[in-house]
């Protein structure tokens, strides 16, 4: 039997691991990827959607290459990429066949796995025939999946998207299946069309959390928000001090608080990120009143949210996945009608993001709960980062620092964590 075992072991090996991947190293993040993730994300969950709603949703070439490179960076090492091309003929996977075959959606990842081996999958998205939606009356494509060399049955890999989808929209109270969330799915030449109910502007954040294991506690984020909301306060760092001088539960840990103490702060700093960031907690929180005096910080709104919402995401996401998000917002920014990349923005998301990591971790959470409870502005943001570049447009930070990989980039961020490490940021 143990013979039996390292046989089937090592043929499963043989199958599904490879010795290169399939995702090449994802290109430096630029402005035009960056936008072309936010527009995809607006359409999903801008201030105009709501949950229940049909949204339609448009990924031409630009935003699949946009999503594979924001995903790539906030999820490495796992490399994503997504493309159209020609469809091919099907795979011998159970998928049934198209009497018109034209095109496909192309996904693939690619995870290294050390010792030289890598994880590659690749998925095939292909849409029914016409002819077998009344009939079937499912919207969701055939989807031929393959770990390396081994196929993976269609009706394995659309159990795991259930699963899935259903993790992602966190605590919904009635969440939609996929079946009955996606209404119809178009794949043309040079443009994918997804028709779907939108499962809620917090879903995603949602889902993510708790998929990290990481939600914040619903009862104290419900309990900080509706202390905090309708105080007046204006300054950022007085709500701080107001929200970590309210007493923590003997049952949860310090850790734990700090998340959800972060996560109800940044709901009255960024109201409209307070639905996607309040989870299972959004009915008590939405009857609680609450002020709409905007929050500032070194007298300026746009840093309160800066900070407040980057402390939420790395306390509940992670580190990489807040910075990305922050960095990637000031790329987007720079194209088009934005405000142009800002310096002192990024400073005051790597401000949050840094006292947020230090909130959670259990060594130093006791010493940072401490440090929130005395909180002034120039512990958060010290003045002379205010004197940073900022309101570039993408002609102008290309001049001046060519990409966010670039010596000159690097030497600029690197100034702004030496500014907040001597302001005493963890």
């Amino acid at each position: 039997m143990a013979l039996g075992l390292v046989a089937f072991m090592a043929v499963l090996a043989g199958l599904t691991l490879s010795l290169a991947p399939n995702v090449p190293e994802p290109k430096v993040a630029d402005a035009t990827s960056a936008a072309a993730a936010h527009k995809v994300a607006e359409q999903i969950t801008g201030e105009q959607t709501a949950r229940g709603e049909l949204v339609d949703i448009l990924l031409g070439e630009h935003e699949l290459d946009g999503l594979g490179a924001l995903a790539s960076e906030a999820l490495s090492p796992l490399r994503v990429q997504a493309r159209l091309q020609p469809a091919a003929a099907p795979a011998d996977n159970d998928g049934p066949s198209r009497s018109d075959p034209q095109t496909d959606l192309i996904v693939e990842m690619s995870r290294e796995l050390g010792w030289g081996f890598w994880l590659n999958a690749h998925a095939a998205i292909r849409p029914q025939d016409a002819a077998d939606l009344p009939q079937s009356g499912d919207s969701i494509p055939d989807i031929a999946l393959s770990l390396g060399r081994l196929p993976i049955p269609q009706a394995l890999t659309r159990w795991a998207l259930d699963r899935i989808w259903l993790q992602l929209q966190g605590d919904v109270a009635r969440p939609l299946t996929l079946a009955q969330a996606v209404r119809r799915v178009r794949i043309a030449d040079d443009e994918v069309t997804v028709v779907l109910i939108n499962p809620g502007r917090g879903a995603a954040l949602a889902g993510l959390a708790r998929a990290r294991g990481e939600t914040a506690d619903p009862g104290i984020v419900a309990a900080v928000y509706c202390a905090i909301a309708d105080t007046g306060e204006t300054d950022l760092a007085v709500l701080v001090r107001r929200a970590a001088a309210l007493k923590p539960s003997g049952k949860t840990s310090l850790q734990d608080h700090n998340r959800a103490l972060l996560a109800a702060i940044a709901m009255r700093a960024v109201p409209e990120y307070r639905d996607k960031l309040a989870g299972a907690a959004l009915p008590e929180v939405a009857a609680c009143a609450a002020s709409d005096a905007p929050l500032t910080l070194m007298g300026r709104p746009d840093l309160a949210k800066h900070w407040a919402l980057s402390a939420a995401l790395a306390a509940t996401l992670g580190s990489q996945v807040a910075r990305s998000m922050g960095t990637w917002k000031e790329l987007a920014d720079s194209t088009g009608d934005g405000s142009g990349f800002s310096f002192v923005d990024l400073a005051a998301d790597r401000s949050g993001e840094r006292f947020a990591i230090a909130a959670v971790d259990p060594k130093l959470a006791r010493a940072v709960h401490i440090r929130l409870g005395a909180m002034t502005e120039a512990q958060m943001l010290p003045g002379e980062l205010l004197a940073r570049p900022e309101g570039l447009d993408q002609t102008a930070f290309e001049r001046d620092y060519t990409n966010v990989a670039s010596p000159e980039y690097t030497a600029a961020v690197r100034t702004i964590d030496k500014l907040l490490s001597n302001a005493g940021v963890p």
